[in-house]
Formats: structure tokens, sequence, C-alpha cells
């Protein structure tokens, strides 16, 4: 008698299933630390903006966060980085999207972007800053002095905090003018198609000394954006790291901390113009701040 093994249709569906749970188990599995392991290129995206992280007159990538990047990720193992240069607008998306492992940029925590992505623990704080033209005409020192004047037009970046900042200060969507480039609105502020140019200070600070132009100056003194409180509210930038990858983050948070306890995180930022009142508390985490306000 010839025995014939056969494998009913239950058994295949069941068979499938098991691999998908498996398949499904290792991809959660899966965490950016194995890129250390296997000697791995990780991909930092970066908008090539200044202090943060740019290509410097050598050709080569620098700055801020990327300097601090690799100093985070050396301890882990993670030496070979790439950081491909894209608007700071897809930034987010394209982290999202697994297009890159990091983002290596400035970029701010805030509960909308904390649904899509995952963040390191802050690295700097910030509050926002004016660029006007000299002797401010229109005197412009904060933004509900933009929303109080209707032909005030505010100039600042596509996918940035800044536009919900404008429109929660009362400024009308009419008058706030977007650009890809920092440099963009500075060009428009000299060519009067907008008044002031709001980003956080430490990109005014860089843009103002790469400009070197007389013409336009920093509007001070500035008003803070009042917390809940009364008190001057505060921005603060991360890394953006993937969503679902805590192994990673962990090591990363951890080495993040021991670069700020011995006082290295402060001596590569202070190269770029950052000062110890840019450190964030130390108590201050991000998932404090994914968290929505009650």
């Amino acid at each position: 008698m010839k025995l014939t093994k056969t494998l009913s249709l239950s058994g295949i569906l069941s068979a499938s299933l098991l691999l998908n749970a498996a398949l499904s188990f290792n991809a959660a599995a899966a965490s950016l630390l194995d890129k250390a392991k296997n000697n791995e290129v990780l991909i930092a995206g970066i908008a090539n903006e200044q202090p943060y992280g740019y290509i410097g007159t050598d050709g080569k990538v620098t700055g801020a966060n990327v300097e601090v990047l690799r100093a985070v990720l050396k301890p882990l193992g993670i030496t070979r980085i790439e950081t491909p240069i894209v608007d700071f607008g897809a930034l987010v998306p394209g982290l999202a999207a697994k297009r890159f492992d990091v983002i290596g940029a400035g970029l701010f925590i805030n509960p909308a972007r904390c649904k899509v992505i995952g963040f390191s623990n802050p690295v700097t704080r910030s509050g926002g800053a004016f660029i006007v033209k000299k002797g401010n005409p229109l005197n412009l020192h904060s933004l509900k002095d933009v929303a109080a004047n209707n032909k005030a037009r505010l100039g600042t970046q596509n996918g940035t905090n800044q536009i919900t900042e404008a429109k929660d200060s009362g400024i009308a969507a009419g008058n706030v003018v977007l650009f890809d480039k920092d440099t963009e609105a500075l060009a428009a502020l000299k060519a009067n198609r907008v008044d002031a140019v709001y980003f956080p200070d430490a990109e005014i600070i860089s843009l103002l000394k790469k400009s070197n132009d007389p013409a336009v100056e920093r509007a001070l003194p500035f008003q803070q954006i009042a917390d809940a409180h009364g008190n001057p509210s505060y921005n603060f930038h991360a890394f953006g790291l993937p969503h679902n990858d805590p192994a990673f983050t962990q090591a990363f948070n951890a080495e993040l901390a021991k670069l700020r306890a011995s006082g290295e995180l402060l001596k590569i930022l202070q190269k770029y113009g950052y000062t110890e009142n840019e450190l964030p508390p130390v108590e201050v985490k991000a998932s404090q701040i994914c968290e929505p306000q009650a």
C-alpha cells in the first residue's frame, strides 16, 4: 500500500500564519544596535542648515548636531555614518518611511511629531528670535507684535514649530510666508517680501554671522512665547529616532547623558555659538514633552 503525505488547506494556513508571526517578531526585535554588530552604515538625515548639520567650506559635513551624534554613537560601536541632505520638511516623513535611520538635524520635540517618530532626550533648549531690517522699522519684538500689525509679514520655514507658534499667537495665515531654507527667508527680508524672519535663536545667531550684513539685525529685546503659567517657554531640540526601537533609544539616551555629565557635550556645542544657557534642565525628558498637555 502506497502512503501519500498530504497537507490540508488549514495546515497550509496555519504554517503561513506561524511564518508571518515569526517574521513579524524578528522585525519588531530588530534594532539599530545591530548596525554596530554588523559594521553597517547608519543613515542620518540632515537639512544643510547651520549650526545643526551642514556642508562646511571644506566640503565635509559638520555642525553641532552632527558632532554630538558621532560622539553618542561611537561608544555604541557605530562609526560609519552617512548624512544625506533633504529639505527640512522631508526629515520627519523620511524617518517615518525608513529612508534614513535617525534625524541628525535640529528638530524640536512636539506631541504631533511624537506620534510618527521617536526622539532622544533633549540636547539643547531654544527660544525664538527675529531678524529685522536695521532699526526695526515696524518695532517688532514678539509674535504678538506681528499679530497686532496686519501689514507685518513673518518669514519662517516649512515643516517647523514656528508655523504653529505663529498661528497660536494670532498671526493671520496670509501674513506668514514659508521658505525651504533660512537663507531664503533672509533674502526675502532684504528684498522687502517679509518684515521679520523668525527662527530658533541659535539659528538666527548663525544666520546673522554668516550673512555679515549691516542692513539687518536681531530684534532685541525679544519677548518669548509665554507658557500656561506666564513664564517664557522654550522648545527642546533632540535627535529624531525610530518610533519603535526602545533598545536603541535607551542606549542612545544613556550615552547622551554621559556626554553631558563629562562636560564634553557643552564643549562641542560651544564651538557653534551655544552657551550653558542653551542646555536643557537634566530632568526634562522626551517622554514628558511628548505627552499632550492637559
